[in-house]
Protein backbone atom coordinates (compact mmCIF):
# COMPACT_ATOMS: atom_id res chain seq x y z
CA UNK A 1 0.00 0.00 0.00
CA UNK A 2 1.24 3.52 -0.69
CA UNK A 3 2.32 5.84 2.09
CA UNK A 4 0.73 9.24 2.50
CA UNK A 5 2.72 11.83 4.47
CA UNK A 6 0.75 14.34 6.54
CA UNK A 7 2.44 17.53 7.75
CA UNK A 8 1.18 17.86 11.27
CA UNK A 9 0.02 17.95 13.88
CA UNK A 10 1.52 21.03 15.51
CA UNK A 11 2.04 21.66 19.20
CA UNK A 12 1.88 25.45 19.57
CA UNK A 13 4.52 27.37 21.54
CA UNK A 14 3.87 27.14 25.28
CA UNK A 15 1.42 24.25 24.86
CA UNK A 16 1.67 20.51 25.48
CA UNK A 17 -1.24 19.24 23.33
CA UNK A 18 -1.31 19.44 19.53
CA UNK A 19 -4.10 20.24 17.15
CA UNK A 20 -5.95 17.25 15.67
CA UNK A 21 -5.03 15.29 12.55
CA UNK A 22 -7.44 13.15 10.51
CA UNK A 23 -5.84 9.73 10.03
CA UNK A 24 -8.92 7.90 8.71
CA UNK A 25 -7.41 7.26 5.26
CA UNK A 26 -5.29 4.41 6.61
CA UNK A 27 -3.08 3.13 9.40
CA UNK A 28 -0.47 5.35 11.05
CA UNK A 29 2.85 3.55 10.61
CA UNK A 30 5.44 6.21 11.46
CA UNK A 31 5.81 9.56 13.23
CA UNK A 32 8.66 11.94 12.42
CA UNK A 33 9.70 13.92 15.48
CA UNK A 34 10.63 17.61 15.29
CA UNK A 35 14.41 18.13 15.36
CA UNK A 36 14.06 20.78 18.06
CA UNK A 37 11.86 18.68 20.37
CA UNK A 38 12.40 19.54 24.04
CA UNK A 39 12.95 16.26 25.89
CA UNK A 40 9.63 14.72 26.93
CA UNK A 41 7.68 11.53 26.47
CA UNK A 42 5.09 11.47 23.68
CA UNK A 43 1.51 10.46 24.50
CA UNK A 44 -1.74 10.67 22.57
CA UNK A 45 -5.41 11.59 22.54
CA UNK A 46 -7.73 9.83 20.09
CA UNK A 47 -11.21 10.42 18.73
CA UNK A 48 -13.61 8.49 16.52
CA UNK A 49 -15.34 11.63 15.23
CA UNK A 50 -12.70 14.38 15.46
CA UNK A 51 -14.74 16.26 18.07
CA UNK A 52 -14.42 14.45 21.39
CA UNK A 53 -10.93 13.25 22.37
CA UNK A 54 -9.77 10.84 25.07
CA UNK A 55 -6.29 9.95 26.34
CA UNK A 56 -5.00 6.71 24.79
CA UNK A 57 -4.52 3.84 27.26
CA UNK A 58 -3.87 0.12 27.00
CA UNK A 59 -6.46 -2.35 28.30
CA UNK A 60 -4.47 -2.72 31.54
CA UNK A 61 -4.92 0.97 32.41
CA UNK A 62 -1.41 2.10 31.48
CA UNK A 63 -1.03 5.15 29.26
CA UNK A 64 0.41 4.61 25.77
CA UNK A 65 3.80 6.33 26.17
CA UNK A 66 6.61 6.60 23.63
CA UNK A 67 10.16 7.45 24.60
CA UNK A 68 11.24 9.63 21.68
CA UNK A 69 14.40 11.25 20.32
CA UNK A 70 14.38 14.65 18.59
CA UNK A 71 14.59 14.45 14.79
CA UNK A 72 13.95 10.71 14.71
CA UNK A 73 11.40 8.45 13.04
CA UNK A 74 9.19 6.46 15.41
CA UNK A 75 7.56 3.24 14.19
CA UNK A 76 4.02 2.71 15.46
CA UNK A 77 3.12 -0.85 16.53
CA UNK A 78 0.24 -2.32 14.51
CA UNK A 79 -1.78 -3.09 17.66
CA UNK A 80 -2.07 0.68 18.22
CA UNK A 81 -2.74 1.80 14.64
CA UNK A 82 -6.18 0.19 14.49
CA UNK A 83 -7.32 2.53 17.29
CA UNK A 84 -6.32 5.75 15.52
CA UNK A 85 -8.83 7.79 13.53
CA UNK A 86 -8.35 11.38 14.68
CA UNK A 87 -5.21 11.98 16.67
CA UNK A 88 -3.56 14.56 18.94
CA UNK A 89 -0.01 14.40 20.31
CA UNK A 90 0.90 15.37 23.87
CA UNK A 91 4.31 16.41 25.12
CA UNK A 92 4.62 14.54 28.41
CA UNK A 93 1.94 12.39 29.98
CA UNK A 94 -1.67 13.09 30.84
CA UNK A 95 -0.76 13.66 34.50
CA UNK A 96 2.52 15.46 33.75
CA UNK A 97 2.28 17.43 30.48
CA UNK A 98 5.43 19.27 29.42
CA UNK A 99 4.83 22.44 27.35
CA UNK A 100 7.14 22.94 24.37
CA UNK A 101 8.81 26.40 24.37
CA UNK A 102 8.35 26.82 20.59
CA UNK A 103 5.96 25.43 17.99
CA UNK A 104 6.67 21.80 17.07
CA UNK A 105 5.67 20.34 13.70
CA UNK A 106 5.44 16.56 13.31
CA UNK A 107 4.95 14.43 10.21
CA UNK A 108 2.81 11.30 10.10
CA UNK A 109 3.15 8.46 7.56
CA UNK A 110 -0.11 6.66 6.83
CA UNK A 111 -0.37 3.32 5.04
CA UNK A 112 -3.31 4.24 2.79
CA UNK A 113 -6.19 1.79 2.40
CA UNK A 114 -6.98 0.87 -1.19
CA UNK A 115 -10.28 -0.09 -2.78
CA UNK A 116 -10.23 -3.40 -4.66
CA UNK A 117 -9.49 -2.68 -8.33
CA UNK A 118 -8.47 0.91 -7.67
CA UNK A 119 -6.03 2.99 -5.74
CA UNK A 120 -8.30 5.45 -3.96
CA UNK A 121 -8.64 5.34 -0.19
CA UNK A 122 -11.51 3.22 1.08
CA UNK A 123 -14.09 4.67 3.40
CA UNK A 124 -13.69 3.14 6.85
CA UNK A 125 -17.01 1.37 7.44
CA UNK A 126 -17.95 -0.92 10.29
CA UNK A 127 -21.24 -2.80 10.34
CA UNK A 128 -22.95 -2.96 13.69
CA UNK A 129 -25.44 -5.75 14.30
Amino acid sequence: MPLQIIDGPIIAAGESLSDAVDCTAGDVVRITMPADWTAAQLTFEVSSDGQFFNPLYYHDGSEVVFEVIPGSAVLIPSNITSALAHLKFRSGTRDHPKPQPSGRLFAIAIDVREVAGGNSPALPIRLVT
